[in-house]
C-alpha cells in the first residue's frame, strides 16, 4: 500500500465528515420521529386500558374495522435477597426455624420457596416477622406491551 497523497487525505477526511454529518442528521430525525410514535403508543395503551375487552389473562383488546389493538399488562416479581436473609435470621431467632425448610430453598443465597406465602398465612407469626417477610418480594409493574395488527392477521 502506497502512502496517500495530501489530496487523497483531504478527500477521505471530507468524505468522513460528510458521512458523519449525514449519520448525525439521520439519528436526530429518528429521535424526532420517535416522539410522536411514543405518544401514539401511550394513547393506544390508554384507549385499550379504558375501553378494551378482556382478551387473555392480563390482556385486553380493542377492535377497529380492519385493525385491532391488544395490550398485555403484567407485573415483575423479584426477590430481595437481603430482606430474605433478615427474615430467615429473625425466624431462627424467634424459635420459628422449623418453618425455614418449608419457606426457603437454599442456593448460594437464601430465596423464598414458590409456596412460601401459603406457609406464612397459616403460621402465627408476630407483626415484626410478617413485616420482614413482606419486604422479601419486590413487585414492579412491567411496561405494557402493545401489538397493532390487521383484524385478519
Amino acid at each position: 500500500m502506497d502512502a496517500p497523497t495530501p489530496a487523497e487525505v483531504d478527500r477521505k477526511a471530507q468524505e468522513y465528515h460528510a458521512l458523519k454529518d449525514a449519520v448525525s442528521k439521520a439519528m436526530q430525525a429518528a429521535k424526532e420521529a420517535q416522539i410522536p410514535l411514543d405518544q401514539l403508543k401511550d394513547e393506544l395503551i390508554e384507549l385499550v386500558r379504558s375501553f378494551g375487552s378482556a382478551h387473555a389473562e392480563k390482556s385486553k383488546i380493542l377492535h377497529g374495522v380492519t385493525q385491532e389493538v391488544m395490550v398485555t399488562f403484567g407485573l415483575s416479581v423479584s426477590i430481595d435477597a437481603a430482606a430474605v436473609e433478615r427474615f430467615r435470621v429473625a425466624l431462627a431467632e424467634s424459635g420459628q426455624s422449623r418453618l425455614c425448610a418449608k419457606i426457603f430453598e437454599k442456593t448460594i443465597r437464601w430465596s423464598l420457596m414458590p409456596d412460601s406465602a401459603t406457609t406464612i398465612k397459616s403460621s402465627k407469626l408476630s407483626k415484626p416477622l410478617l413485616a420482614l417477610y413482606s419486604q422479601c418480594e419486590v413487585i414492579k409493574p412491567r411496561s405494557p406491551s402493545l401489538i397493532v395488527r390487521g383484524a385478519g392477521a
